[in-house]
């Protein structure tokens, strides 16, 4: 059986990236600003089942996203663009605690994404 990524990278340039989170909190955020490149993370809530990880500061250091902004307003995010590359992952779960994407979510997904481009 294949491995599913726990998260999805969507670069500003539309690279979209598989990306394994770890399970401890500290060290998953350490990989989240790794991979979005910033020191702080902001995070958009698109639904109650899947996160927008992106940098808190992307408007000051990285182009708009067009791809994750598309896919914001897709998910009803339409008042502002999105900068820099940004993480997809599941929602929280009853701790806070982010979890990762089904293998279903992370196809819904590829499916939504490709119809954006």
């Amino acid at each position: 059986m294949g491995h599913t990524p726990g998260a999805l990278l969507i670069t500003p340039e539309a690279d979209i990236v598989p990306i394994d989170l770890p399970a401890n909190s500290h060290e998953r955020l350490t990989v989240m600003r790794s991979v979005i490149r910033c020191a702080r993370v902001d995070v958009v809530a698109l639904t109650s089942q899947m996160d927008m990880w992106l940098d808190d500061e992307g408007i000051y250091n990285h182009p708009v996203n067009k791809l994750a902004s598309l896919l914001a307003v897709r998910f009803g995010f339409t008042h502002q663009p999105y900068h820099g590359p940004v993480l997809l992952t599941g929602g929280a779960d009853n701790d806070g605690e982010t979890v990762p994407l089904t293998k279903d979510k992370i196809v819904a997904l590829l499916t939504s994404i490709t119809d954006l481009l």
